[in-house]
């Protein structure tokens, strides 16, 4: 029997590699070519986006897929493709993020190129990110987001003007066009009193029932009677009356309920 010796020998080739195919794009070290198939990333469970485990350091340009939902705040990871920057693991976002793009945020602080919305001085920025700062207007100063909602502007408005208020006062001319009608209460039955004179001379109190007093009285004294009098009549007239509604001019405030947020920008690294 005949035996087979084989002999291998290593090299280092500097080629590019070419798998599914022959011939290699050339500014590819490796070109994968494939109607049905796909490249599989290396799996791992990051511990939290600072954290280098389960490698052993942060090396740039490292990539992976986490498979893993660990960490806290703005350290927090959850499944995804993550790439290393040399100090810590970014997550390859699902849409592209462009200079001026705000988002609502639960964290606290800037991040991965994402700056709080909070008043600070532009110059306070690194070179970067206060430079994208400038070119979409904001030289002195961000915008303070705390307690404002996003609107979107009109033609007149400047990107970045802030208006509106949490309160309200209604005046007379925002009451509806009604008119109220109603009647007074009634007394229910009740007197009137007026004086008898027989000439110059008042011989007694005389009381009368109803709103119009007919005075009909006798009294024999010296051979004469007294007079028949009827109280006098105003005639139609109005009545006005006058109250207070008890107000303190205080503003009506108008918050629809809502859910407490940080605005940030995204300005870049």
């Amino acid at each position: 029997m005949r035996k087979l010796l084989l002999i291998l020998f290593y090299c280092n080739l500097s080629a590019q590699v070419g798998i599914g195919t022959i011939i290699p794009d050339s500014n590819a070290m490796l070109e994968v070519l494939t109607a049905d198939k796909g490249i599989l990333l290396p799996r791992v469970s990051l511990l939290s986006a600072t954290s280098s485990s389960p490698l052993s350091s942060h090396t740039k340009g490292m990539v992976v897929y986490n498979t893993g939902q660990n960490g806290s705040g703005t350290s927090s990871v959850f499944p995804g493709l993550y790439y290393n920057d040399g100090n810590g693991w970014i997550r390859f976002n699902p849409n592209s993020v462009k200079v001026g793009d705000l988002k609502h945020s639960f964290a606290t602080a800037d991040h991965n190129g994402w700056f709080l919305l909070n008043g600070r001085a532009t110059s306070t920025l690194a070179a970067t990110p206060q430079a994208n700062a400038v070119s979409l207007g904001y030289s002195a100063n961000l915008p303070n987001g705390a307690d404002l909602f996003l609107k979107g502007k009109t033609g007149s408005e400047t990107l970045g003007a802030q208006g509106g208020n949490q309160t309200f006062t209604i005046s007379q001319s925002n009451l509806p066009n009604i008119n109220f009608t109603g009647s007074t209460n009634t007394t229910g039955s009740h007197s009137h009193s007026a004086d008898s004179f027989l000439g110059d001379e008042n011989i007694g109190l005389l009381t009368t029932n109803g709103l119009t007093a007919f005075i009909t009285e006798t009294v024999a004294k010296d051979g004469t009677t007294t007079t028949t009098k009827t109280t006098n009549s105003d005639g139609a007239h109005s009545h006005t009356v006058s109250f207070n509604s008890g107000g303190s001019n205080t503003p009506v405030e108008n918050v629809p309920k809502y859910v407490a947020t940080n605005i940030f920008i995204y300005l870049g690294k």
